[in-house]
């Protein structure tokens, strides 16, 4: 199915401990590794090279991941697309994909954070629209929804502070 529309999310966000701090983190123990590495007198009785070396291999395995999760150097990994029959919310490489079918939909609620979906069996689905990278991404996925909304007769009750004035 053709997609209208799709943004990125900055997943990093909603973590508890931001991408930079994570980057520093890491780029700190890689340093420390190697300092151990290479200040550690060299002898054939040390066992100690070896569980640096692991340290080093997990420190950089740890930036594969949050470069992974929170880049896009391997492709854009968390986005929100809105296509004509569905919205598909994706927070990242190794979480699963929330797909919201548009003819399951009895109405949608918008602010200024989040996209509010009630469900015909009368649960609720939220979509995070505080993660869109941008504010024209945001403008650009408040539009779609509209617009879907529109061609799917479902009421849209919009409270942003922008539709207020």
């Amino acid at each position: 199915m053709r997609s209208l529309a799709r943004v990125g999310l900055r997943p990093s966000r909603d973590h508890k401990i931001s991408f930079g701090v994570q980057l520093a983190l890491v780029l700190l123990w890689m340093t420390y590794g190697l300092f151990l590495i290479f200040t550690e007198p060299d002898s054939s009785t040390n066992d100690r090279h070896f569980i640096h070396y692991v340290f080093l291999i997990l420190a950089f395995g740890y930036l594969l991941f949050i470069l992974a999760q929170n880049t896009s150097v391997f492709g854009q990994q968390s986005y929100l697309e809105i296509t004509p029959a569905y919205v598909v919310e994706k927070r990242g490489h190794f979480k699963k994909k929330v797909a919201i079918h548009l003819q399951d939909v009895l109405g949608i609620s918008l602010n200024n954070a989040q996209a509010r979906f009630t469900m015909r069996d009368g649960s609720k689905c939220l979509v995070n629209l505080k993660l869109i990278s941008s504010r024209k991404g945001q403008q650009i996925a408040k539009a779609k929804l509209m617009e879907v909304a529109d061609k799917h007769a479902i009421p849209v009750t919009d409270t942003s502070v922008s539709a207020r004035r």
